[in-house]
């Protein structure tokens, strides 16, 4: 399926000044950007502006706070109960890629791509 963005002013992060297009998303990728795009479902963003594929190449998924002391005393799985609330936390603020730089080992990957946690 293919969902249609349509009405926006879009930054693309190439360079270019924001200007009036529209983007396409079929599935969980951003396919198409440009105007007079179509799709089978059709979202209105009239007066907004979009950002699409935000990436953060410095996050940390499994902390979450700086209180040591307070993740000592937790108990050790709370930790992945907690990174996945983060994960769709990230991507819920527009995020749709990430570089953790330490915390989360090839299960964090493995947990997103296979679809257990949303990320």
């Amino acid at each position: 399926m293919r969902t249609l963005y349509t009405g926006a002013t879009v930054f693309d992060g190439t360079g270019t000044p924001p200007e009036p297009a529209d983007v396409v998303v079929e599935g969980d990728r951003i396919v198409e950007v440009g105007p007079g795009l179509d799709g089978d479902v059709r979202v209105d963003l009239a007066g907004t502006v979009l950002l699409p594929g935000f990436i953060d190449c410095h996050v940390h998924v499994t902390v979450d706070g700086v209180d040591v002391l307070k993740r000592l005393e937790a108990p050790y799985s709370l930790r992945y109960y907690r990174t996945a609330r983060n994960l769709g936390d990230l991507l819920d603020a527009g995020l749709t890629t990430v570089r953790d730089a330490g915390g989360a080992d090839l299960g964090t990957k493995v947990a997103v791509d296979t679809g257990v946690v949303r990320g």
